[in-house]
């Protein structure tokens, strides 16, 4: 019997000659893996379904045990994201999404919010070039997936709720304008509530913000989440040896 599952592949590697083992966060099912036989073929009919970044409609032979992995019988592609890889930093930012989602969940377990999040993510980043600010906006929210949602209400060092300044990532939260130090990174305040206000469903910033400020934000946040967070980033450490916004 098979199982029918829409889904973003959000990883996918070569498995013996022509195949490849593929991972997606579905709907259904949350995360999953199966192998793609015969995929990487010229003729293969499920070649477009399994693209990086995608969102498809598979058809699998579900296996019993949640870490065996499944068998795709069929594919139908229904999103192309294939215009983020033309670009390498923007495959990048893609990609560390992705990374950020597979880490942050078991197999198996439907998480709708975090699709949803996945699925605007990837889609405002083909549709807007504000594609660093989406970046960051996803890395914060997806804190809470990991047990680290910081608390953007009160300032961490004494709890009050007026005259915030700027954000700390040992106190992962906001600091208040009594409570800053010399050697507190300064980020402007309508940064800060631009992070903390913007709603699931609306990640493009028509504000103008300071690149460098992003830059040295989103360098914070990739550094936060290798050492704080604890993920494994092939995109951070490619993004550290050559994208733009590590220079």
């Amino acid at each position: 019997m098979t199982t029918k599952v829409t889904g973003i592949v959000i990883n996918k590697q070569s498995y013996e000659d022509d195949s490849e083992i593929i991972t997606v966060f579905t709907k259904e099912l949350g995360k999953l893996g199966f192998v793609a036989p015969g995929v990487r073929k010229i003729t293969s009919k499920n070649q477009y379904a399994v693209q990086l970044l995608a969102t498809s409609e598979f058809e699998i032979f579900l296996s019993y045990q949640a870490n065996k992995l499944s068998k795709l019988k069929t594919g139908n592609l229904v999103v192309t994201r294939i215009k983020l890889t033309q670009n390498y930093d923007d495959y990048l930012l893609a990609t560390l999404l992705c990374e950020i989602t597979e880490q942050a969940v078991e197999e198996r377990f439907a998480d709708l919010k975090l699709y949803d999040l996945l699925t605007t993510a990837l889609d405002n980043l083909v549709a807007w070039e504000d594609n660093l600010s989406v970046v960051i906006v996803f890395m914060l929210q997806s804190l809470r997936w990991y047990g680290l949602q910081w608390n953007l209400t009160m300032c961490k060092r004494c709890g009050g709720k007026t005259n915030i300044k700027t954000i700390s990532f040992i106190e992962e939260g906001y600091i208040c304008k009594n409570c800053y130090l010399p050697t507190d990174y300064l980020f402007s305040i309508e940064l800060v509530k631009i992070f903390s206000t913007t709603p699931l469903d609306n990640f493009y910033f028509h504000n103008k913000i300071n690149i460098k400020e992003m830059i040295i934000l989103f360098k914070m946040l990739c550094e936060y989440y290798l050492t704080k967070v604890g993920i494994f980033s092939y995109s951070i450490y490619e993004m550290q040896k050559k994208s733009i916004y590590f220079k």
